[in-house]
Parts: C-alpha cells; structure tokens; sequence
C-alpha cells in the first residue's frame, strides 16, 4: 500500500480484513470462510463456526498459496481483504451472478486488478496479480459486472483510494481507525 505511513500500514490492512470478514459471516448462503495466510482470530473477534485459518508457513505469492489453501469444495469464492467499503448486498449479489458461471471475476475500480474470484467447478488456477482482470479474462473466467458493484470493486492499494472512499460507507473497524487517525 503505497503512500500509506508504515506504522499505519499493518493496522490498517487488518482493519480492512475485519470489515471483509464481518460482511462474509453476514451473507447467510456462505457455508465457510478461511482465512488464508493469517489466523483469523488475528483479524477478527468475530466467533463463528463457518470461519477458519488456513497459514501458510512458507508463502510463495498469493496463487500457490491459494492453490495450496484451497480444498475440494465445488463452489469458491476468493476476496481479497482490501475491500474497506464492501457490503453484505453486493457479495450476495456477486455469489448469485456467479453461479451462472464456471469461472468468474470481479475487476477493481480501475479494471486492471482483480477482487474477487469465483468458481463453480472447484479448485482451479488464479492470476491474481499485475493486470490480473486481463489475466483472469484470457483464462476465460466471465467478468462480473453490476452498477451495485462499488465497495466490490473499491479495493484500496494506496492512500488516495482509502481517502476517495467516503468514510460513512466504510466497515466499522475501517471507519474507527480512520477516524481516530486523521483526528490526531
């Protein structure tokens, strides 16, 4: 996260996990979360049965990490935690038009990365990366696309993305460090 001050930096990114996963454990139809790379209870005090860790001792990058967390259930859906502003709405409405598909994807605001995965056929190989939305496309994996997708697509690489948000639509945890942090 360029531009953003380092001692910030950790807190926040954690505080975007938190928001993501309190939004995931709202969306009723969604049978388990696993958290990939970090413990959970790291994130969130959230206490749910659906929601679990999967480290990852020696982490390549984030499409083997994956390949390795990921198990053999039919349906999956990957999002990333950089996702401050996504509601429950927007992910139900993004599980529902993926299921219409083998493999779909969600690009970010500027239609070059990617937030969102999904696959309806089990386990297959991500691009998650540098131009990721083009990557995932020539995988043929359908875009998914929605005028409801902006907290979906609004993922947070820099500062500047974090400050276009409007701080009413961030998650809680988002909203109070931010909050707390441009008060001092």
């Amino acid at each position: 996260m360029g531009n953003i001050p380092a001692d910030f930096r950790v807190s926040l990114i954690k505080a975007m996990a938190s928001d993501l996963i309190d939004a995931l454990l709202q969306v009723p139809n969604i049978a388990s979360i696993t958290v990939v790379g970090i413990d959970h209870k790291l994130l969130t005090t959230a206490a749910n049965p659906r929601l679990t860790s999967f480290p990852i001792a020696e982490p390549l990058n984030i499409n083997s990490d994956l390949q390795i967390a990921i198990g053999e259930e039919n349906k999956i859906a990957i999002f990333l935690p950089d996702l401050p502003s996504v509601s429950v709405k927007e992910i139900s409405l993004a599980l529902e038009m993926a299921a219409g598909h083998r493999t779909s994807f969600i690009a970010d605001q500027n239609e070059i990365g990617t937030t969102a995965f999904f696959s309806t056929v089990g386990k297959v190989a991500t691009n998650f990366g540098l131009n990721s939305a083009a990557a995932h496309c020539g995988a043929n994996a359908a875009e998914l696309t929605d005028p409801e997708f902006r907290g979906i697509k609004a993922d947070c690489d820099d500062w500047s993305d974090l400050l276009a948000i409007d701080i009413g639509n961030l998650g809680h945890a988002t909203r109070a460090l931010m909050e707390h942090h441009l008060q001092n």
